[in-house]
């Protein structure tokens, strides 16, 4: 990559980074996620188109390892919501089956960390209309919970992980870069004013991440 192209992938970066720390505030909103995912796949082809395919595996491998940790933390206040349902209706087995922490769940192998959260979000969903209504528990809970397990579900288990979706594998690197842009000007701009008003410093925060800095 040129400086200029660099200086663009480091924007792009930044403004995934920013987004993923800040996953909770726009999960429930599924285009802003549709499109999240896009930009994941065009910043990981243009690794790939760069001849960086190691440090794109690496990214890739970092991604997982911050999802799967916010999945336990996610489906850890399920859970203890769930818990509280379960021992105030005398469900023992339900409690002890709800009781696992988000260390506890992050310690285990990928695949059953996926089974002991499946379980969660299934009683989650079974038991909904009482939990939100008596429990505290919100229905973006369990979608947004729902979302990141589907969303570890396609990056877990890949024999390449750092493998590109056909629609951008093609693409040069200049193309790659014109489909990040267009991806962040013409919808995660747009979408993103969605908080302009209603959480202007996560606004200013992803205005701030998407400027390009010259090195």
């Amino acid at each position: 990559m040129n400086l200029s192209q660099s200086n663009r992938k480091h924007m792009v970066e930044a403004t995934l980074a920013f987004l993923n720390e800040n996953a909770a505030k726009w999960q429930s909103i599924a285009k802003i996620g549709e499109v999240v995912n896009k930009l994941n796949d065009v910043n990981l082809a243009i690794d790939a188109a760069a001849g960086e395919q190691l440090e794109a595996k690496v990214y890739v491998g970092a991604i997982k390892v911050a999802l799967k940790r916010t999945i336990c933390e996610k489906a850890d206040i399920v859970n203890d919501i769930v818990e509280v349902f379960a021992i105030m209706n005398g469900d023992k087995k339900l409690a002890q089956t709800m009781a696992d922490s988000a260390s506890d769940l992050f310690k285990l192998k990928n695949s059953d960390m996926l089974r002991r959260v499946k379980q969660i979000i299934d009683v989650a969903i079974q038991n909904q209309t009482p939990l939100v209504d008596e429990y505290g528990l919100t229905a973006e809970q369990i979608t947004g919970l729902q979302a990141d397990y589907d969303h570890f579900l396609e990056i877990n288990g890949q024999p390449r992980e750092y493998q590109i979706k056909s629609s951008v594998a093609t693409l040069s690197l200049e193309e790659l870069f014109t489909e990040a842009s267009n991806l962040l000007a013409n919808q995660l701009d747009n979408l993103l004013k969605i908080f302009k008003r209603r959480d202007p410093t996560f606004y200013n925060g992803y205005i701030k991440a998407r400027m390009v800095v010259d090195y």
